[in-house]
C-alpha cells in the first residue's frame, strides 16, 4: 500500500498544528498540574535508576504514583524528552504536543477523499478540544494517537500485527481505551472481514495480557474504585426503598431492581456527551480540560456536523458504519465513571465528529471558513490572554516559586512544614528541585503516606499543624494567619494573587 503523497496544503496544516501545540508550551498552561509533575518525576526516576519513585522496577501495567496506578506508556514516552530537555514542564508536555500533531497527519491519511481529508486534518489542527489536551501532559492524547494509528493500519494495510500493537499500546496509555478498544474491535468484527478482525483481536488480547492478569490487582481495582459511577450505594438504597414502598413482592423487585437505577446513571452520563452545551458552548466543566468559554467544537461546526452525520446514516457504507460505531462507542468509558461529560475519557469521539463535520463542509466551504476564522481567532485570544490568568489556580501556579524559596532557605531551619491544602506538595518539591530519585526510593517503606503520597521527606513535613520551634511554615493564602509566627514571604501566582504565606516560627 502506497502512502498518500504529502502535499503543500497538508504541510501548511501540519506546521499550523505544530505551532499551535508547541508555542509557549512550557508556560501555558501556566504551571504543571500535579499529575504532570508526577509523570515528569517518575520519568526522571526511570531514567536515573530504572525504577519509579516508589522503587518499583520498570513498571509495565501502571505506575503507582499517588496510589492511583496510572497506565505506564506516557511515563516511558516522557523519558526521551527529559533526556533532551531536562526535567521541566516542557519535557512533560512534549510527547502530548508531538503525538497530537502526528494525529492530525494520521487523520489526513485515514480519509479516502483528499478534500475531505485536508479539511478534517485542518479542523483537528485548530480544534479547541484537541489543542487543550495536546498542550498538557494528558495520557488520553497519546492514547488517541494509538487508536487512530490502529484504525489506519487496520483500514489501509493487510498486516494486522502492527494494527494490534497500536491498539494494545493505547490500552497501556489510558484507562478509557481498555474499555473502548475491545468494544470497537467487536464492532469492526461485525462490519469488516471477520477473520482479519478476529486475528487482530487475538493479538491485542495477547499483547494486553498483563492487563487482564492484573485485573483484580490494586493496579486496576484502585483506579476503578476511585472513578466508577457504580461503586456508590445510592442506587441500591433507592431501589430498596422503592421496593419496600411498593409492597416488596416479586413484581416490585423486578420493576424497581437496582439494575434500572444503575442503567439510569449510565444513560444520563452517556447522553451528556452529546449535549449541545458540552460540545459547542462550554466543553468539560473542569477548567483543566476546557477554557470554559468555548466548546470542544466550534459553534459553526454544529450544522455541518449534523449534515455529515445524516449523510453517513443515509449511506451506511462500511466506512460510515465504522465511523458511527466509533462515535457511539467512544463515550461508554466516560459514562461508566462519576464525572460526566468528561473530555479526556470521551476523547476518542472527537475523530469521527471531526470527519463527519469535514464531510458536511465540502458543499459549503466559503461560508463555513469565514465564520470559522472568526471563532478560531476568538479562541486563540481567550486561550493565550485570558485563560492562563483566569485559571492559574487550577494549574497550581505558584508552587515553583514556593519550592525554590524553601529549597534556598532550608538549611536555616530544623524543620519545614508545607501545607497539603493545595495538593501534592511532595511531588512538586522533588520535581522542581530535581531531587535524586534514589533518596526518595530509600525511604519509601519507612515514611508515612496518604494513598502513595509521601507525608515526610527528610526535615520536610507535608502537613498542617503541630509546628515545632525553629521552623519554616508554608501555608495556603486562605489559611487563617499564624499569631505565633512571623510572616516573612508571600508567594503569588502569575495572576498576582497570593497563593502561599511563608512564616518563620
Amino acid at each position: 500500500m502506497v502512502i498518500r503523497k504529502i502535499t503543500k496544503p497538508l504541510i501548511a496544516v501540519l506546521i499550523l498544528a505544530a505551532v499551535l501545540r508547541f508555542y509557549h508550551l512550557g508556560s501555558n498552561p501556566p504551571s504543571p498540574y500535579w499529575e504532570e509533575a508526577a509523570l515528569g518525576y517518575d520519568a526522571y526516576s526511570i531514567l536515573k535508576t530504572g525504577k519509579d519513585f516508589h522503587g518499583n522496577s520498570w513498571p509495565l501495567v501502571a505506575f503507582e504514583s499517588f496510589g492511583d496506578y496510572k497506565p505506564s506508556l506516557y511515563f516511558y514516552a516522557t523519558v526521551p524528552s527529559v533526556v533532551i530537555f531536562g526535567l521541566n514542564t516542557f519535557a512533560v508536555r512534549f510527547p502530548s504536543a508531538l503525538f497530537g500533531t502526528l494525529t492530525v497527519l494520521l487523520v489526513y491519511f485515514l480519509i479516502k477523499d483528499k478534500r475531505t481529508a485536508l479539511i478534517a486534518s485542518l479542523l483537528l489542527a485548530i480544534s479547541p478540544w484537541h489543542l487543550q489536551l495536546s498542550r498538557a501532559g494528558f495520557e488520553a492524547n497519546l492514547g488517541l494517537f494509538f487508536v487512530v494509528l490502529g484504525v489506519w493500519l487496520f483500514w489501509k494495510f493487510k498486516s494486522f500485527t502492527f494494527c494490534a500493537f497500536s491498539f494494545a499500546f493505547s490500552m497501556y496509555t489510558y484507562h478509557a481505551n481498555r474499555v473502548f478498544v475491545p468494544l470497537f474491535l467487536i464492532a469492526l468484527f461485525l462490519i469488516y472481514h471477520r477473520k482479519k478482525v478476529f486475528l487482530t483481536g487475538l493479538l491485542v488480547a495477547l499483547f494486553a495480557l498483563p492487563l487482564f492478569i492484573n485485573f483484580n490487582s490494586p493496579l486496576i481495582k484502585q483506579r476503578f474504585a476511585e472513578t466508577s459511577a457504580f461503586t456508590t450505594l445510592e442506587p441500591i438504597i433507592k431501589s430498596n426503598q422503592l421496593i419496600a414502598a411498593d409492597g416488596g413482592g416479586i413484581i416490585a423487585r423486578l420493576i424497581h431492581h437496582r439494575f434500572w437505577q444503575y442503567s439510569q446513571i449510565f444513560l444520563t452520563n452517556y447522553f451528556s456527551h452529546f449535549n449541545f452545551n458540552y460540545l459547542f458552548l462550554q466543553g468539560d466543566a473542569n477548567p483543566r480540560h476546557s477554557i470554559q468559554t468555548v466548546g470542544g467544537l466550534y459553534l459553526i461546526e454544529a450544522p455541518f456536523l449534523l449534515y455529515g452525520l445524516l449523510q453517513s446514516l443515509k449511506k451506511r457504507t462500511k466506512t460510515d458504519l465504522m465511523l458511527l460505531a466509533w462515535l457511539f462507542l467512544a463515550p461508554i468509558p466516560a459514562a461508566l465513571t462519576l464525572a460526566s461529560p468528561h473530555a479526556l475519557r470521551s476523547l476518542a469521539m472527537l475523530i469521527p465528529l471531526t470527519i463527519f463535520t469535514a464531510r458536511g463542509v465540502i458543499r459549503f466551504k466559503k461560508i463555513f471558513f469565514i465564520i470559522l476564522i472568526l471563532e478560531f481567532s476568538r479562541y486563540l485570544y481567550l486561550y493565550h490572554q485570558v485563560y492562563p490568568n483566569q485559571w492559574a489556580s487550577q494549574w497550581q501556579s505558584g508552587y515553583r516559586e514556593m519550592v525554590q524559596y524553601v529549597d534556598a532557605n532550608k538549611d536555616k531551619y530544623n524543620q519545614i512544614y508545607i501545607t497539603r491544602s493545595l495538593g501534592r506538595p511532595s511531588i512538586y518539591y522533588w520535581f522542581y528541585t530535581k531531587t535524586d530519585p534514589r533518596l526518595v526510593q530509600a525511604v519509601n517503606n519507612s515514611v508515612p503516606k496518604d494513598q502513595g503520597e509521601y507525608l515526610e521527606f527528610g526535615k520536610i513535613k507535608f502537613q498542617d499543624g503541630n509546628y515545632l520551634p525553629d521552623s519554616l511554615i508554608v501555608l495556603s493564602a486562605d489559611t487563617p494567619p499564624l499569631s505565633f509566627a512571623k510572616l516573612i514571604k508571600e508567594i503569588k501566582n502569575i495572576n498576582k494573587q497570593t497563593v502561599f504565606f511563608i512564616y518563620e516560627n
